[in-house]
């Protein structure tokens, strides 16, 4: 299935903010001096710049919600998007447990993040989501395909 920056950016405008795994790990990683009050408004500026250099000056400009999501270079940020969509607790917590694991570098600690959670179960996540919330499912719009 693809499913574009911008219908990504769509399902999150419909999530919650705070969630306690994503708040805890914050809590424990604090200190860094960020422009955005949540992940959730993390995601949606990073997105919403997805087709230009965005404030982080980026080289590629196009792809897919998957691109960016192998792209992000935040833990928390997928940590958040995870937990947001309703994945398993304890699945979240072994992830973060390897993101701890992998050490500082954040480009390793996102691909410890992604080993545990890929975009493959973010896309069933997306779909469990759609179904839950009786919106117009995304991956039925022109392009997408489900499966």
């Amino acid at each position: 299935m693809t499913l574009t920056p911008a219908q990504l950016r769509e399902v999150i405008s419909s999530l919650p903010a705070s969630l306690p795994i994503t708040d805890e790990y914050e809590a424990g990683n604090s200190g860094k001096k960020v422009w955005y009050r949540s992940q959730k408004e993390h995601l949606q500026g990073w997105l919403a710049g997805y087709n230009g250099p965005g404030a982080y000056n980026r080289k590629t400009h196009t792809g897919t919600a998957r691109d960016f999501y192998q792209r992000f270079r935040c833990v928390a940020g997928l940590l958040w998007l995870a937990e947001a969509l309703g994945e398993d607790s304890q699945m979240l917590r072994g992830a973060v447990a390897d993101v701890y694991a992998s050490g500082s570098n954040p480009s390793s600690q996102c691909a410890a993040f992604r080993r545990r959670v890929p975009w493959a179960r973010i896309e069933e996540l997306l779909v469990e989501h759609d179904g839950t919330q009786g919106k117009r499912r995304w991956w039925s719009l022109p392009g997408n395909r489900r499966g």
